[in-house]
């Protein structure tokens, strides 16, 4: 089966590879127009693709489950000290960055100086890091700096800062502002990982178009929102898994489109070697019953289903005047709102069975989720919503059908959410709940990226949202709720006393039964307020063709390419 010449266009055809040559085909749904740039990264996708290029200290065990840390670029994992407040990090020797112009024909190894030049970058407003909260006040010193270049000095890469300190060409000296427990995943993460000062400055604002980093592999080939080429690094350092040496693939192919049908059908084609993250429009094609197809099973592909450690939601803007506030009236509309959302119809119908009902703000396979958790808040109950609303004053008083605000105002919400075409149906469940509720709600579709920066920015009333795991652990989700990262990670803008306490002695802990309580006090509180609504942890199905070897779902590596081997 070949594709139709209408979706082929979505794919750029590529070049003949040279006989010989190991090409991985994948495809990714996005308009593809993101920066690839540690301290510019805005999407989950583009993030894990630089997985493959630029690297972190850490990473995690390709294999280990639960998850775990091992040393990437450096020796070992960084020793701790004073109670986790200082890190020491030695580098590697021997590791060199892939060939770029900006190195004037030198081969470039990677230094202490490149990490810690990299993580003062997400301190520099020039960036605009929407990961800045991962770091933030953190680093002993660097946040005057930060503070000084938003009032309108130079952002100064060469003054000294206490909490990053070169004891020698290799080793850096991480020092917090206080301990923090969770520290080695913060190395783990793509937005610490090492950059050459030279590159940035020989690209300037034009770096996320030339990642450059000590990965296997390097951009060789960029067509701006359909497709991107890379190569095997080849000064990539020697590496065995299993006994053999990596990466194995010499050429990954990546193509965007923004539609299921065409990954799906290039799939079926042939033309893609896996799928990673199967369409939710045809995952009852590809495992029925959640067992493969047989017409697939019958050619040799493998399909893999795992529960992805993120959370669907909804985030309320808790400064707009008329969903926010803590008002007993405003919780209560916030409140029949979220029980007017049948987010049983949103699993069933939108995923079609892919998602498991959130019942907290940490997902499955993450440290702190409690499965055995009950909450009725989330229940779909158009009748106990109704009753919350006329119990407030949201009632209609002009009899055209609508409800109007206790103050006899007009009532209209706005709900925003990508422009993608999957979020329709999202977009149609919630128009049904607005309208149930006798509440006029106004749709507003914009790109991912603008409805990311309208949140941040506190402007909207409603609007869809999603979290990917940073690090596997709790403290990464209920910082989506946590006062002081309100703009960053608190897209709700939801600033509690009582939570934040919770948070911070939280934060001091160990994974512990102490802290899990600490966490379901957390969660409690969430649902009390109701800033957010919890919809569900998606499942994800993969699928691979059978000359694709050695690819198993971790959910910290979504783009694995290393580890992966073509034999036809």
């Amino acid at each position: 089966m070949r594709l139709p010449a209408l979706l082929l266009a979505f794919f750029l055809v590529a070049p003949a590879a040279a006989q010989g040559t190991k090409v991985l085909r994948i495809a990714h749904q996005s308009i593809g127009a993101d920066a690839i740039d540690p301290a510019q990264l805005n999407s989950v996708l583009m993030a894990h693709t630089l997985d493959n290029l630029i690297e972190p200290m850490l990473r995690y065990d390709y294999l280990a489950r639960p998850l775990k840390l091992i040393a990437n670029t450096v020796e070992a994992i960084p020793e701790a000290s004073e109670g986790g407040r200082v890190y020491t990090c030695r580098v590697k020797r021997g590791i060199f960055f892939a060939p770029d112009p900006a190195f004037k024909g030198r081969q470039r190894e990677l230094t202490a100086a490149d990490y810690a030049y990299s993580i003062r970058r997400l301190f520099d407003p020039r960036w605009k890091s929407s990961q800045f909260f991962i770091v933030d006040g953190k680093i002993a010193g660097a946040d005057a700096l930060r503070k000084a270049a938003l009032n309108g000095a130079p952002f100064d890469y060469d003054k000294p800062i206490a909490g990053l300190t070169l004891l020698d060409r290799y080793t850096l000296r991480i020092t917090l502002t206080e301990p923090d427990l969770n520290f080695l995943h913060i190395l783990a993460q793509q937005n610490l990982a090492a950059v050459a000062r030279e590159v940035v400055e020989a690209y300037g604002d034009d770096i996320g178009q030339h990642p450059v980093g000590t990965g296997p592999y390097y951009l060789v080939e960029r067509h701006v929102g359909s497709r991107l080429v890379f190569a095997r690094n080849p000064n990539y350092r020697e590496e065995h898994f299993e006994g053999k040496r990596l990466p194995m693939i010499d050429r990954v192919e990546l193509s965007y489109t923004v539609e299921d049908q065409p990954i799906w059908l290039a799939f079926l084609a042939r033309d893609l070697d896996m799928i990673n993250n199967v369409p939710v429009s045809f995952t009852l094609q590809a495992v029925p019953n959640g067992r493969i197809a047989p017409n697939l099973a019958r050619q040799g592909i493998v399909a893999q289903t795992y529960v992805y450690p993120a959370i669907w939601f909804d985030s309320f803007n808790m400064k707009d005047p008329v969903v926010g506030g803590y008002t007993p009236e405003r919780i209560a509309l916030r409140r029949a709102i979220a029980l007017a959302f049948d987010r049983k119809q949103a699993i069933n119908i939108i995923f079609n069975g892919g998602a498991l009902p959130a019942n907290g703000l940490v997902p499955t396979g993450v440290a702190g989720h409690d499965p055995d958790a009950v909450t009725t808040v989330f229940d779909h109950d158009v009748a106990k919503a109704k009753a919350l609303l006329d119990m407030h004053g949201y009632v209609d008083r002009d009899g055209d059908g609508w409800r109007e605000a206790p103050d006899g105002s007009p009532l209209t919400i706005t709900f925003a959410s990508p422009s993608q075409p999957r979020f329709r149906p999202w977009d149609e469940l919630w128009d049904k709940a607005f309208r149930n509720l006798g509440v006029r709600m106004v749709l507003q579709k914009m790109h991912q990226s603008d409805l990311t920066k309208m949140l941040m920015a506190a402007k909207h009333q409603l609007a869809f949202n999603a979290w990917n795991m940073d690090y596997p652990d709790g403290e990464d989700f209920f910082v989506l709720l946590y006062g002081p990262a309100s703009g960053s990670a608190n897209q709700s803008f939801f600033e509690l006393p009582a939570y934040d306490k919770l948070f911070d002695q939280a934060r001091a802990l160990a994974d512990s039964p102490e802290r899990n309580r600490l966490y379901r006090e957390m969660d409690k509180l969430a649902f009390a307020y109701m800033p957010m609504v919890m919809n569900l942890y998606p499942v994800r199905t993969a699928v691979t063709h059978p000359w694709v070897r050695g690819y198993v779902p971790n959910p910290a590596h979504l783009e694995p390419w290393k580890y992966l081997d073509i034999r036809p």
